[in-house]
């Protein structure tokens, strides 16, 4: 009985470690090609540790990138802001309020889920144009926002809706408004999901490529998903910088998922059961 259940832990730790060597194993060779020559990346058999690692490569692309890191983060906040702002009222109201179209603004925000964002770009990109938001923090906040805000709605909606629904009774009764009982009531009580909702839209905006490439032509308001595109055709194709520029590219959103994994997890769950 106890070699079975030995045998097991094994068996699921090697199904965990194959899926986890997939995606470690790309990493790990983009951070030390971060750390070598082109000759000693394309060396054959390839490298597990760089022969003469130096230090010089990233400082030169972080050096390189640090405008569009800026950018980023203005980019990446500013869609936080704008997420929260909308989407919380928004899943209050489709959680605990009956109201004529409920059902087809739940499809509706479902549906931007399966939308792939080119079949919004062109559309989009019309409408910016005729009220002055094409080369502009903005125009790329709210682009990606389209997307960003039904999903926050859609993770905030499934825990605000295990929510006693008598706390706000109470609340109505003692004389408080639905201002304040959001406020007051359900705010705090969905931190938790908020700071879910927070995490990934971060993550969201900050890898956004195709709406950045699409609205901002200036270079000095690009994030740095397009200054690695452009980084490419400004120096060639010189991998041992391109690698370090990716490698400090994916910095913050793996520092996020791995000091946050457990919250995320936390937030996306707690709202699956009710009493």
């Amino acid at each position: 009985m106890k070699r079975k259940k030995v045998w097991t832990q094994w068996k699921w730790t090697v199904y965990a470690a194959i899926p986890t060597g997939i995606i470690i194993l790309p990493l790990y060779f983009i951070a030390i090609g971060g750390f070598q020559s082109v000759a000693e990346i394309f060396h054959k058999p390839p490298h597990l540790f760089p022969p003469n690692p130096t230090t010089a490569y990233y400082k030169d692309a972080l050096f390189t990138l640090a405008p569009y890191l800026r950018n980023s983060l203005i980019i990446a906040l500013g869609v936080l802001g704008v997420t929260l702002v909308v989407a919380l009222p928004s899943a209050f109201a489709l959680a605990k309020f009956q109201f004529l179209l409920k059902r087809p603004a739940s499809f509706i925000l479902a549906f931007t889920q399966v939308l792939p964002a080119t079949a919004i770009i062109i559309p989009l990109f019309l409408i910016f144009s005729r009220v002055g938001l094409i080369n502009n923090y903005l125009g790329v906040i709210l682009g990606i926002s389209v997307f960003t805000i039904p999903f926050a709605t859609i993770v905030l909606n499934a825990y605000i809706q295990a929510i006693p629904s008598g706390l706000i009774e109470a609340a109505l009764i003692d004389g408080a408004g639905f201002f304040r009982i959001f406020t007051s009531i359900i705010v705090p009580l969905a931190s938790p999901a908020i700071a879910t909702a927070s995490i990934l839209t971060l993550i969201m905006a900050w890898g956004d490529f195709i709406f950045a490439l699409s609205f901002l032509k200036e270079r000095t308001l690009q994030p740095m998903s397009i200054g690695l595109y452009n980084f490419i055709g400004q120096y060639g194709i010189q991998w041992n910088k391109l690698m370090a520029g990716s490698m400090i590219f994916a910095i913050p959103p793996l520092i996020v998922a791995l000091l946050a994994g457990k919250a995320i997890v936390a937030g996306l769950t707690a709202g699956a059961f009710k009493e």
